[in-house]
This record gives structure tokens, C-alpha cells and sequence, in this order.
């Protein structure tokens, strides 16, 4: 499958979920990990963050040699496609397991505009200041991604 493809996956994701964002983890051309399984150990704040919850999922799934909360490194090689770009916690978490490429849609600032206020923080630099080697591709369907936090924040404005 191609990174659209893969991206595709995430959009639809975040269409279904209580907050607006998807996240697959993808490693040998295999959907390792996903943001809207069914998480054991999802008892945590972070639980509402998609990436974060993609990555327990391949934790789960044995695809990183550890468990929930182990291991630094674990998913060398693999991809995260998420329908938003991560925020500063998710890109600790995508830094410290060690995650080769991130691919995301929406940017930050749209999910400021529309969800909730983000610190609009550069993920490649986050990666430089890591000494981590990330090759990130962004903007990828940012128009679809960006239509679900639109279509989210019309049907939530009053709760949120």
C-alpha cells in the first residue's frame, strides 16, 4: 500500500472517534498498531490521543518487544500515519519508541481552529533537538483531515 493509502486509513479512523484523529502504525508493510482498537491499559490521561493509543495497540500486539510502558525503542522501522499532526506529548511518545517516519494531514493549527488550542510545535525540530532521525511527511489529504475537524467542531460546539 502507498502513504495515501495508509493516510486514507487514519482519516476514516478519525471520522468515528469521540475526538477527531486517527492513528495506524504501520511496520513490513503491516498495520501493526491502531487508534481505534480496543486498549487494555487505557486507564491514563493520554488515552485521547490517537498516535498514543496506535502505539499501545502495537505494544498490545507484541510488535515492540515490550509492554505498555516498557522499553525505550521497540517499533525501529515502523510508520505512523495520523490524521493530525502530533503534538508535543505524542512526538515524546513517537521519539522514544523510536518510530523511523511520521505522515500526517491536518496541521496543528488547524486543530487550534477547529478542536482544541495546540502548541504549534515544528515536528522535525522536535526530531533534530531528539538526535533522532524522523523523516516526516506532512499535508498528506490535509484537505480531508482538515473537513473532519470541521465537520467535528459543527457537531460538538456545544459541548466542547
Amino acid at each position: 500500500m502507498t502513504d495515501k493509502e495508509y493516510m486514507q486509513i487514519a482519516i476514516d479512523i478519525s471520522k468515528k472517534e469521540t475526538f477527531p484523529y486517527g492513528a495506524i502504525i504501520v511496520k513490513n508493510n503491516k498495520i501493526v498498531g491502531r487508534s481505534d482498537a480496543v486498549i487494555k491499559n487505557a486507564g491514563d490521561g493520554l488515552y485521547s490521543h490517537s498516535e498514543y493509543r496506535a502505539i499501545q495497540n502495537a505494544i498490545e500486539n507484541g510488535e515492540s518487544g515490550d509492554r505498555v510502558g516498557g522499553l525505550y525503542g521497540g517499533l525501529e522501522g515502523a510508520t505512523i500515519y495520523t490524521s493530525c499532526q502530533p503534538c508535543m506529548i505524542c512526538m515524546g511518545v513517537i521519539l522514544y519508541k523510536k518510530i523511523n517516519k511520521i505522515v500526517y494531514g491536518a496541521r496543528l493549527a488547524d486543530s487550534s481552529k477547529y478542536v482544541v488550542k495546540e502548541i504549534d510545535a515544528d515536528v522535525k525540530l522536535l526530531a533534530n533537538l531528539a538526535n533522532e532521525k524522523v523523516e516526516v511527511v506532512g499535508d498528506l489529504l490535509r484537505d480531508e483531515a482538515v473537513e473532519v475537524l470541521k465537520n467535528w467542531h459543527k457537531a460538538n460546539k456545544d459541548k466542547y
